[in-house]
C-alpha cells in the first residue's frame, strides 16, 4: 500500500499542557501560539502573477528544519499543501500559489522569506478544495487578529488532511476565517476521530471542489475503511462549540450479473473524489492483494437501529493482464461526464503507472462500454516500478488529452517525478514524433520531469540548473493562464524532491506547455 504519510509523529507534552492551560483547542488559541512572536504585518502582494514557464523551490517553514513536501493542488491551480517538518514536529501547510510566485522578478522566492508556507498545525495537508472568492484579497492573516496564526481567510479553499494532537491522529478540514456553510466565526478546523478498534488513525485524502465533501480512510477493528464526510450535515456542539461532523462508512461491493451477491473488498481505502463529490475511487483488500475501485456515491440511509450507511454502486476495475493487484489514487471527470482514474497495478515487469477509463477492450470481441486499463510503463526500460498520483484532462492538446504525473524508479534513483501525456486509447493512435526526436505508436509520451525541465530552458530560466532530484510529482492542475501559441490552459504541478543541499524540498511547477514540448537544450 502506498504510503503518504513520511515523518514521524512525535507527541511532546508540554505543547499540549500550554494549550490546555490557555483553555483553547491545540493550535487555536485566538492569541496565537504561546511564546511564539506574532506574525509581521501582511504586505499588499503584486496584482498579478508572473506568467512564464518555471520551476519553484518551495522551501520551508520558519525555523530548523529537515525537509518539506507538498502532497497536492486544487483542481483550480490556485492552492498547494503539504507538510514540512520543523524540529520535532510535523506541521501542515498551505500555500497560495499565485502570491507565492507574484514577486514580479521572474526568480522564485526564497525559502520561506516571504511566508510562503501557511502553517496550518500539526499534522499533513494531502489535497484542498477551491478558492471561491474571485478576487481574492490577501489573506495570510486573520484581519481583526493580524498577531494570530489561526483562523485563516483563504478565500474559500479548504485543506484536508490529518491534524495530530497529541498521540493521536484525527482526519481533519482546515475551514479558514469564515465559512458561511458551516459557521460564521467558530473553530478553524473540523476533526473526525477514529472509528474505535484497531490503529488510532484517520486521514482525508481528498476534498470536493467546494469543500463540501471529503473522503478518507478510518480504522476498525478489520482493518482500514473508506469513509465519505458531507459539511452540510454539520452540527455544533452546545458544550463545547465544535463543529461535528459524523462520517459514513464505504462498504464497496460490486453487483454483476454473474454475481448477483457481489464481491466485497474485504478494506478499503478512499484515495480521490470527484469535483462534485458524487464519485470516489481507491482501493481495498481481497486475498490476493489490494483492488481498485470506483464508485458512485448516491445518497445514505438509516435502519431500524438508526445506523447509517451509503447507498453505492461500485465497480472493482481490472489489473494490467498478468497482474495480481492494483491501486487507484487520483481521478479527473470531464465537463461530459467522461472518467479517467489514475494509479498503479501490477504486471509482469513490476508495478506499473496506469489509468482506467470506459471503453471497447480491443483484446475480445465485446462492443458494450466497460472499465479498461492501460498501462503507462516507466522510465526504467528493463523493470517497472512506477504509480501515477495526479491526472488532469486536457481536450484537443497536440500531445495528448489526458496528462499524469507520477513517479518512478528509473536506472540513478529509486523514485524521479515523470509526466506522461497521451490518450485513453488501447489501440495505437500515432505515429507520434517525441520532442526529443524518437518516434512512438501512441501520441504522446513519458519523460522524467527533471528532463524536461532542462532540455525546454525552463530549468536554466528558473536558476535551477540540473543540481536538484526531483524525487516524486504528486499533483496536477490546469491553471487560468494559456502560454503564447498553445491551445488551451497551461498546467501546474506540484511534489518534492532533493535540492542541491541535500535536503528534502516542496517544489512547484507553472506554466507547464499545453501541447507539444519543444526541446531546445542539448
Amino acid at each position: 500500500m502506498k504510503k503518504k504519510t513520511f515523518f514521524k509523529m512525535i507527541a511532546v507534552i508540554f505543547i499540549i499542557t500550554a494549550f490546555l492551560a490557555a483553555g483553547t483547542t491545540v493550535w487555536g488559541a485566538k492569541g496565537g501560539i504561546p511564546g511564539k512572536p506574532p506574525q509581521q504585518e501582511p504586505e499588499d502582494p503584486p496584482e498579478t502573477p508572473i506568467e512564464g514557464y518555471y520551476f519553484w523551490k518551495l522551501g520551508h517553514m520558519d525555523g530548523p528544519h529537515d525537509s518539506s513536501k507538498a502532497f497536492g493542488i486544487s483542481r483550480d491551480g490556485k492552492v498547494a499543501v503539504g507538510a514540512t517538518q520543523v524540529v520535532d514536529f510535523i506541521k501542515a501547510f498551505r500555500i497560495d500559489i499565485d502570491w507565492a510566485i507574484a514577486t514580479g522578478d521572474g526568480v522564485a522566492p526564497l525559502y520561506n522569506e516571504l511566508q510562503v508556507q501557511e502553517n496550518i498545525g500539526n499534522g499533513e495537508a494531502y489535497a484542498a478544495s477551491d478558492k471561491t472568492v474571485d478576487p481574492c484579497p490577501y489573506d495570510k492573516v486573520n484581519p481583526e487578529d493580524p498577531g494570530s496564526v489561526d483562523n485563516l481567510d483563504w478565500c474559500g479553499s479548504f485543506p484536508v488532511g490529518t491534524l495530530t494532537t497529541g498521540t493521536v491522529t484525527y482526519s481533519a478540514e482546515w475551514l479558514g476565517y469564515e465559512n458561511p456553510t458551516i459557521i460564521d466565526d467558530g473553530p478553524i478546523y473540523v476533526s473526525i476521530p477514529d472509528f474505535g478498534g484497531g490503529i488510532s488513525y484517520m486521514v482525508a485524502n481528498d476534498v470536493s471542489a467546494d469543500g463540501i465533501i471529503f473522503v478518507g480512510t478510518g480504522n476498525v477493528k478489520t482493518g482500514p475503511v473508506a469513509f465519505l464526510a458531507d459539511m452540510t450535515t454539520a452540527t455544533v456542539d452546545p458544550d463545547t462549540g465544535e463543529t461535528v461532523v459524523e462520517p459514513v462508512q464505504l462498504t464497496i461491493t460490486e453487483v454483476t450479473e454473474e454475481n448477483l451477491e457481489g464481491q466485497t473488498l474485504q478494506t478499503s481505502s478512499a484515495q480521490a473524489v470527484s469535483a462534485d463529490g458524487t464519485i470516489i475511487a481507491g482501493f481495498g483488500g481481497t486475498k490476493t492483494g489490494n483492488k481498485a475501485f470506483v464508485t458512485f456515491f448516491e445518497g445514505t440511509e438509516t435502519d431500524e437501529e438508526g445506523n447509517v450507511s451509503a447507498i453505492l454502486t461500485s465497480t472493482i476495475l481490472p489489473a494490467i493482464a498478468g497482474g495480481k493487484w492494483s491501486e487507484a489514487y487520483a481521478m479527473t471527470v470531464t465537463d461530459e461526464g467522461a472518467i479517467y482514474i489514475a494509479g498503479r497495478s501490477d504486471s509482469p515487469k513490476g508495478p506499473q503507472a496506469c489509468i482506467w477509463f470506459e471503453g471497447d477492450d480491443p483484446t475480445t470481441t465485446d462492443v458494450v462500454e466497460e472499465w479498461v486499463v492501460k498501462g503507462l510503463g516507466g522510465l526504467s526500460k528493463k523493470k517497472y516500478d512506477s504509480v501515477a498520483t495526479g491526472i488532469v484532462y486536457r481536450p484537443g492538446s497536440t500531445a495528448g488529452d489526458l496528462m499524469v504525473v507520477g513517479s518512478s524508479q528509473t536506472i540513478l534513483y529509486p523514485s524521479e517525478a515523470f509526466v506522461w501525456t497521451g490518450n485513453p486509447v488501447l489501440e495505437p493512435d500515432g505515429p507520434y514524433t517525441l520532442p526529443d526526436g524518437g518516434e512512438n505508436e501512441y501520441i504522446g509520451y513519458m519523460y522524467d520531469l527533471e528532463k524536461i525541465l532542462i532540455k525546454t530552458g525552463a530549468a536554466e530560466a528558473s536558476a535551477a540548473g540540473s543540481a536538484w532530484i526531483l524525487n516524486e510529482g504528486t499533483g496536477v492542475a490546469l491553471s487560468d493562464i494559456t502560454n503564447a501559441g498553445d491551445n488551451g490552459p497551461s498546467a501546474r504541478i506540484v511534489g518534492w524532491g532533493t535540492n542541491p543541499e541535500g535536503g528534502g524540498e516542496a517544489w512547484l511547477v507553472t506554466n507547464y506547455p499545453y501541447d507539444d514540448l519543444v526541446f531546445v537544450k542539448e
